[in-house]
């Protein structure tokens, strides 16, 4: 490609015209030939410019023209060339730019010459070229326009994706104010995230429908569904999904491969131990590896992950029969996730099993609760739960900070996911004496929304009273709405 500017800008000042002629037909035929990409050629002059418009754009090699165009529109010379050029290449252009920009989904910023380029003379050709832009790019141009006729093409494109926006999102609005909190945030912005994913994995938008870049966006989704609190929606889609993976990943790389299975397995371990928890409370471990075998053959799950599913067992075994010889199965099973989490600390060592849990090791099972309360959920939830059984058999004894922060994180697992395995009044009645009034008031409200249970009066307030459901201190009636709406509430 240099050699070739280079022989150019040499023929450019040859005295002999047909000579210069004679020899520009070589160089055409010669750039045809070779393997040039358009895309990574930049244009010094307009006499370069109309050499690869000649070479290019009267051949078969037209498509390349316009993506050298679009590469160096940023240049002043060529923006004026194409602006200047005869009445048949601009209509072609704006003939190509639409399946561009759906094909390529350019940013914005690399659409500014449309802006630059209107006249009225091509309104309809640029009615299909703004037909074409999303609403980011239509609202980046509309504001750097003041032409009255493009400035109307903008803003009924921006309204008529508005209100396909609101269609495909049913209806949600971002809201400013965090009324729907959860683990990951508030959980209507992650609903609105979620379902952005899902319309951009549309198969329509990709080449390759079975490319990993599709699989990737869709597995990004199916994170979402779950952050929203809707796991076991989560679980289905993911189930479908790498059924179909399995089916049509013929065409993804072996890299590809790998890191896609690799997000499989991070979310599987999230998902399908808080769908045991909720669906088989007493046996969530046989659930768990029941869900694996069946619908994952080919993802090992994680062993750590499930073993604390198997201490669960025995915690709620304790939780009803007090007998301390439960102390000795935890400790065995403890010795099992200890094998796999070396690094973790032993749920009892052998000289708790009769004198209790030394009181300076509540500030380890803590940070491990801190830190995996996001990550793996089902984990931190076990381990809060541990430590109250502890509680309850008098071997450990919380203080009031201990007992505020576990109070608060069944309150946040309450908020992501609302159901009594998260907030009930047995958990309340126990931390609540040691707790702060700030830490309280919350669970309180909780508790007693979950005792009274009476759906028909909450779908009769809003349907008649839905200012109820907007006042500052209504924040438990907006959070058992949209938990009722999402099917959640348990």
């Amino acid at each position: 490609m240099p050699s070739i500017v280079l022989e150019l800008d040499n023929e450019l000042n040859n005295n002999d015209l047909f000579l210069m002629w004679q020899n520009e037909l070589s160089l055409r035929t010669s750039a045809r030939a070779d393997t040039h990409d358009a895309n990574t050629i930049s244009i010094s002059g307009t006499q370069e410019l109309e050499f690869w418009y000649r070479c290019w754009y009267f051949s078969d090699h037209k498509l390349d023209f316009f993506n050298l165009l679009l590469g160096n529109l940023h240049n002043i010379q060529v923006l004026k060339w194409l602006g200047d050029g005869p009445v048949f290449l601009l209509q072609d252009f704006w003939s190509f730019l639409p399946w561009h920009i759906a094909f390529r989904q350019p940013d914005p910023e690399k659409l500014q010459f449309i802006v630059n380029l209107y006249n009225s003379e091509y309104h309809l050709s640029m009615m299909q070229v703004v037909n074409s832009l999303n609403l980011e790019s239509c609202q980046y141009l509309l504001s750097r326009t003041a032409n009255q006729e493009l400035r109307k093409l903008f803003k009924e494109r921006e309204s008529e994706l508005l209100r396909n926006n609101k269609q495909t999102l049913y209806g949600f609005i971002k809201t400013q104010k965090n009324e729907f909190p959860g683990l990951y945030g508030d959980k209507i912005n992650n609903i609105l995230q979620t379902l952005v994913l899902l319309k951009e994995s549309s198969i329509h938008n990709f080449h390759d429908p079975n490319g990993a870049e599709r699989f990737t966006k869709l597995l990004a989704a199916a994170e979402g569904v779950f952050q929203s609190g809707l796991v076991e929606d989560c679980l289905g889609v993911l189930i479908e999904l790498y059924e179909d993976y399995q089916r049509k990943n013929r065409l993804v790389s072996l890299l590809e491969d790998e890191k896609i299975h690799r997000t499989f397995y991070r979310l599987l371990r999230q998902v399908i131990p808080v769908y045991a928890l909720l669906n088989q409370p007493l046996s969530p471990y046989e659930l768990a590896d029941r869900i694996y075998t069946k619908h994952f053959a080919l993802i090992n799950p994680d062993p750590a992950s499930l073993q604390y599913l198997a201490v669960y067992e025995s915690i709620i075994t304790a939780f009803n029969k007090q007998k301390p010889s439960i102390l000795y199965e935890i400790y065995m099973k403890s010795s099992i996730l200890n094998k796999y989490r070396p690094f973790d600390n032993y749920l009892i060592e052998s000289g708790e099993l009769n004198n209790g849990v030394a009181p300076q090791r509540l500030t380890g099972f803590m940070e491990i609760i801190n830190q995996r309360i996001s990550a793996l959920p089902h984990e931190s939830f076990i381990l809060i739960e541990y430590l109250r059984m502890l509680s309850i058999m008098k071997l450990i004894t919380f203080n009031d900070q201990i007992a505020g922060e576990l109070l608060d994180h069944y309150v946040n697992l309450w908020h992501w996911l609302p159901c009594t395995l998260f907030m009930n009044e047995t958990i309340y009645s126990q931390l609540a004496p040691l707790a702060g009034e700030a830490n309280r008031s919350q669970a309180r409200a909780i508790c007693d929304v979950v005792m009274d249970n009476n759906h028909d009066k909450l779908a009769e307030d809003i349907s008649s009273r839905p200012d109820l459901f907007r006042m500052k201190d209504a924040w438990l009636k907006r959070q058992i709405f949209a938990a009722h709406f999402l099917g959640v509430f348990k």
